[in-house]
């Protein structure tokens, strides 16, 4: 339980903000870093983040350690038994029945006209990922949290495909406002499933998600400013945990690319490049404010701040460990995906996406926790800790 005799003065005055990326599968690394975290900070029973931000599967994430932020060791343990465990059946469907019917269906609306359509289209069912979910995440303990002063805001971030915006929804503090770009927006909202639903819906594999008379998708899609939330809600740095290496030289291949192969790219399009794109622009500012004397009256003028920032990302490309969990995959799945040139050996790009194995995901978190714990001063440096 919460317990809302926390005062607000009992907290430090910065406002952290942790921001989980999408990636399906490959957000188990997360939880890996998380646990890192956990550890080097001693353990600590109230979260060091006050404000948490995610998309897709980072959402679900974000929306987990929100409901913990009164136990953060307990939240980081319960994340990493959750991720340490999952099969492929806990998120979809994956008879090759069903999946044979989904994509039958799918193919044959293609012939149809749309008017037709009376429920999503997607060649997965992820009705068991909302069984989890119901029963993994407490929401209400979310505000208790906020009430007792404990969490600024949580968000997460989805895609409108009936207006083609960004909707990030967010509960939290009653200060915070909504907020209007260019094709994204700030929506306060009390977060329930069908949000996590939403965020997590990536575009064809899953179905989208009705929230009020609006049909949402995948939080990653368009989704050009992946820091903004955090900034708008508030936070004066950033603790930002991708799913992908963000250098690197991509590997080169001359054979014809399969649909696996190609839809590898288009994922890491989706969830990937537009928070490297953000990364860059936020490092370019901090370059730019870091060169302009405080005292000089340019800086004030400029709409600009510095934010203290730290990144880390796998240092292993994900794709190339989902390979040898291939064989782990139901039989009717691993049908399914040869089908589209996904086994094992080509294909690992998608394969990582959506490979929701326990011996794939448990590698995951042990890369976050390894990559995290070697940079354990760097760490304690960003939470201002003591590294006696």
């Amino acid at each position: 339980m919460v317990d809302s005799k926390i005062a607000n003065d009992q907290l430090d005055d910065n406002s952290a903000g942790l921001i989980l990326s999408g990636g399906g599968a490959r957000a188990a690394y997360q939880a890996g870093v998380l646990k890192a975290v956990n550890q080097i900070l001693g353990k600590p029973k109230r979260s060091p983040f006050k404000i948490i931000t995610g998309t897709s599967a980072g959402a679900i994430n974000a929306a987990a350690m929100a409901s913990n932020s009164h136990q953060f060791d307990y939240g980081a343990k319960r994340l990493e038994e959750i991720w340490a465990n999952f099969r492929p059946e806990q998120v979809y469907e994956t008879s090759l029945s069903t999946l044979s019917k989904n994509a039958f269906r799918w193919l044959w609306n293609i012939f149809r006209p749309s008017h037709h359509l009376k429920q999503p289209l997607s060649l997965l069912d992820n009705t068991p990922l909302k069984k989890l979910l119901e029963s993994v995440i407490r929401f209400d303990d979310i505000e208790k949290n906020h009430q007792a002063g404990l969490l600024r805001a949580v968000c997460t971030t989805c895609y409108n495909y009936n207006t083609g915006n960004s909707v990030s929804f967010f509960q939290g503090h009653p200060d915070l406002i909504e907020w209007k770009r260019f094709r994204r927006y700030g929506r306060v909202s009390k977060l329930g499933v069908e949000h996590l639903l939403a965020s997590s819906a990536i575009p064809m594999v899953f179905p989208s998600q009705q929230i009020g008379d609006e049909h949402f998708g995948d939080g990653s899609l368009r989704f050009l400013t992946p820091l903004s939330p955090a900034l708008h809600l508030g936070a004066d740095k950033l603790f930002v945990v991708t799913v992908k290496p963000l250098r690197g030289e991509p590997e080169h291949k001359t054979s014809i690319p399969t649909v696996g192969d190609i839809g590898g790219h288009l994922f890491d399009s989706v969830f990937i490049d537009s928070l490297e794109s953000d990364i860059e622009r936020l490092m370019r500012v901090n370059s730019l404010m870091a060169h302009i004397p405080e005292s000089d009256i340019v800086r004030e003028q400029l709409p600009l701040k510095q934010v203290d920032t730290f990144i880390i990302s796998p240092s292993i490309e994900p794709a190339e460990l989902a390979g040898q969990y291939f064989k782990n995959l139901p039989k009717g799945l691993r049908f399914f995906f040869k089908r589209i040139g996904v086994d094992g050996e080509d294909g690992n790009g998608i394969l990582s996406y959506l490979l929701f194995d326990k011996g794939f995901t448990r590698h995951l978190i042990e890369l976050g926790y390894n990559d995290a714990m070697k940079q354990e001063t760097n760490i304690k440096a960003f939470f201002n800790t003591s590294q006696s």
